[in-house]
């Protein structure tokens, strides 16, 4: 099982929300798509690292309310949307078919596929094994209606996504089988430093649309004091200003990077 950020902690409120699958036509044809790339060079030699900068555009956030799940629905609604087409469009210059992930609301603690995702855990997760992002609506996240961790980490998982779409995360799952120890937690710190890059890239592709300044970033900045699956606190920030400067996913590969920048 993929560790994927066990960051935001969570208070279980209710009930589950409900399914909201996203819809849309892959970008990439199957007629025209290539293959997945597999082996050592979907880590190193991906075709999304050719793909230059995420295209700026618009993505204003709805005002939430607080405790109305109506309204961080819709305000997700529209993030997803964002996500959506930013990624389509970099895979659609990277030749490789996409498609968006499902996507579950939820307000409890569920089995998703890939194990219990604990409402204690995290703001949301990324499932390979059913293609499904799972967002948790927990009583804390519904009191903070301004908040931006909720988009940064959403961002992420969708990250994650797009490494599964790109068989990135093929390859780490064969690798994970047969590594172990140091080894093993240095391939798992590679691709959640990975998605940590891309989430800033899409994000400075559509900050000059957000209501956000520079507080916000220093927040997302310093809201990770890092652990032994995701990278050093310095190693995060370090990944998340090179996706900020880059733009993109050609800076992004943490797979040829030196051992002290995923430590």
């Amino acid at each position: 099982m993929i560790r994927i950020s066990l960051r935001t902690a969570a208070v279980a409120v209710t009930a589950v929300v409900g399914a909201l699958p996203l819809t849309g036509a892959a970008d990439a044809s199957g007629a025209s798509a290539r293959p997945v790339p597999t082996g050592p060079g979907a880590l190193m030699r991906n075709p999304l690292y050719a793909t230059g900068a995420f295209r700026s555009s618009a993505c204003t956030e709805p005002a939430r309310r607080a405790d109305d799940l109506g309204s961080y629905r819709a305000y997700l609604d529209d993030l997803l949307g964002c996500l959506r087409r930013a990624w389509s469009e970099k895979f659609r210059q990277a030749g490789l078919r996409f498609s968006p992930p499902r996507v579950r609301y939820i307000t409890k603690s569920v089995y998703t596929g890939c194990g219990q995702f604990m409402a204690s855990y995290a703001a949301s997760l990324y499932c390979p094994a059913n293609k499904t992002l799972w967002i948790m609506l927990s009583k804390e996240e519904l009191s903070d209606p301004r908040g931006f961790g909720l988009f940064t980490v959403v961002a992420h998982e969708y990250g994650h996504h797009a490494q599964d779409r790109a068989g990135i995360l093929a390859e780490f799952e064969r690798r994970s089988r047969t590594l172990s120890g140091k080894r093993a937690l240095d391939l798992n710190r590679r691709i959640e430093l990975q998605a940590d890059c891309f989430s800033a890239a899409f994000v400075r592709s559509v900050w000059s649309s957000l209501a956000r300044d520079r507080r916000d970033w220093d927040e997302w900045l310093t809201a990770d004091e890092g652990d032994m699956w995701h990278g050093t606190t310095r190693n995060i920030r370090y990944w998340l200003k090179r996706g900020w400067a880059g733009g993109g996913p050609q800076a992004c590969d943490t797979f040829r990077a030196p051992v002290s920048k995923v430590a």
